[in-house]
């Protein structure tokens, strides 16, 4: 049932756009399972460019068409040792990639590329879902079944934690009598928050994030430089939790909750999410090493490759594929591409699931 007045869903399907503010590039598809963490879309900028001039070193001569030695096509990645031209004959020349970069085109006779990728925008699922569409080169939307909040205003942050309230009956509001181990990792709600110092000392329990229904306007600067997601849901000022959202949330208590806040800039115009799956979710990072093995689809989750999808070639260091050695893994080899193999972190790796 959905509240049109205050956008809420107290039970039902939950549809949520996950959109770049310009086109960048899109690493989901549709029906894929997504977890929090899944990259759904990024934009790069690159902070270098070189030239390579290829006809002297392989003979081209000017009446010759310098693409018809090329290996690779405008657009593409190239690893470092990646045979970018060559020229067949009786004695066999090639040109290798001396950095991992990307081919732009030619100018004048010269290889354009680019290297020093930086992320400037990253898109995360934030919460565990179905893509359902995809937008081209903006995100995607996603669904799942359970509740869901839209608040008036957010930090900008992320997190994920089991749902706790505050004691309503002594006022619900927010204060150093609540820093307790009790809401380390938790999402905690209350009325609101009038002591900024008990908001700076609710970081040592590093909560999973706060949810207030309302926030003082003098409030909102130290809001935003805590380290977890803090959303108000009906008031910047003094006042308490709205009765619909109190109620969702209070029928939601100790289940897993996502807080999802958008950047704050002037054409954001994004309101934080708050979103209750119905299913319980089991973080995949938890039991990685004892699903992955050789020939999975994974995802490159950051760095130069970062987005790409790939297949696990070898578990290094190179220990049997059984329980025992995997816990020993740290690091596997992946296949991009038929010229392409990098070593990752398994850090940087996230498993695919196609549904």
């Amino acid at each position: 049932m959905k509240n049109s007045s205050t956008n809420i869903i107290t039970s039902g399907n939950i549809r949520c756009s996950r959109l770049l503010s310009e086109d960048g590039s899109v690493t989901v598809f549709p029906g894929q399972a997504v977890d929090p963490s899944t990259q759904i879309a990024y934009r790069k900028i690159w902070r270098k460019h070189f030239l390579m001039n290829v006809t002297e070193s392989l003979g081209i001569a000017s009446d010759e068409n310098i693409r018809d030695f090329l290996t690779i096509k405008e657009g593409e990645f190239v690893s470092a040792g990646e045979v970018i031209a060559k020229r067949g004959g009786k004695k066999n020349q090639v040109i290798t990639a001396q950095v991992s970069s990307r081919f732009l085109g030619l100018s004048s006779g010269n290889l354009i590329f680019e290297t020093d990728p930086d992320d400037i925008e990253n898109v995360i699922a934030g919460f565990p879902g179905v893509v359902t569409d995809v937008v081209p080169s903006r995100g995607a939307f996603l669904e799942t079944i359970g509740s869901y909040l839209q608040g008036k205003w957010g930090n900008g942050k992320k997190g994920q934690g089991i749902l706790l309230s505050m004691d309503m009956e002594k006022g619900g509001i927010f204060g150093q009598d609540n820093i307790t181990v009790d809401i380390a990792g938790a999402i905690v709600f209350a009325n609101t928050c009038l002591d900024p110092d008990a908001l700076r000392s609710s970081v040592k329990m590093s909560p999973g994030g706060l949810i207030f229904g309302s926030l003082p306007s003098s409030m909102l600067s130290v809001a935003m430089k805590m380290p977890f997601p803090i959303i108000v849901t009906d008031l910047i000022g003094v006042g308490r939790l709205s009765d619909p959202v109190h109620m969702v949330l209070g029928e939601n208590i100790i289940r897993f909750a996502y807080l999802y806040s958008y950047s704050c800039g002037i054409q954001n115009k994004q309101k934080p999410e708050i979103i209750i799956p119905q299913e319980e979710y089991v973080p995949e990072g938890e039991s990685l090493l004892k699903k992955l093995k050789k020939g999975d689809q994974i995802r490159i989750i950051e760095g130069f490759h970062g987005g790409e999808l790939g297949i696990v070639v070898e578990l290094l260091p190179g220990m049997e594929n059984d329980s025992e050695a995997l816990s020993d893994i740290d690091r596997i080899k992946v296949c991009i591409d038929q010229n392409t193999e990098v070593v990752l972190p398994l850090s940087n790796v996230e498993m695919i699931h196609v549904k």
